[in-house]
């Protein structure tokens, strides 16, 4: 009866340690399955404009609602998503974003998995309406 216990309890041991196992990778897959991101836009180059990105994932796409202050009312400002990070930003755009109007912006960018934009250094980039290569405010997709 005594080794029959023993047995038991090892066997039960044994079994939670796997649960426990199991739990951590679960909560694991949970990290790399994020279905929302929020992203502090900073204004750059003085123009106090400054805002908030969220990305969701929403099946297949991303959904991107960007929201600014400071913006201009009635000045469409370009905004995308960029490869690198906003202190070494590549120009060329990867994912253009609706512009800007009234300081608000909704894109939903196809075939984009959120795991992509959270793995890799891209940043979303306002650009000023009147010259493109000069950006008035960014943040870092982290």
């Amino acid at each position: 009866m005594v080794r029959l216990s023993l047995g038991l309890i090892g066997a039960a041991a044994l079994l939670g340690g796997a649960c426990g196992i199991a739990g951590a990778a679960s909560a694991m897959a949970n990290l790399h399955a994020a279905t929302k991101a929020t992203v502090a836009i900073s204004a750059q180059h003085g123009s106090g404009q400054h805002g908030t990105a969220v990305l969701t994932q929403h099946g297949a796409n991303v959904v991107v609602s960007l929201t600014m202050s400071g913006i201009r009312h009635g000045v469409m400002e370009p905004a995308h998503i960029h490869p690198g990070t906003c202190a070494k930003l590549n120009p060329a755009p990867k994912w253009p974003l609706t512009n800007a109007t009234a300081g608000t912006t909704m894109t939903t960018l196809r075939g984009v998995r959120l795991a992509t934009l959270l793995g890799g250094k891209y940043a979303i980039n306002v650009h000023d309406p009147h010259n493109l290569a000069h950006y008035v405010a960014c943040g870092n997709i982290k």
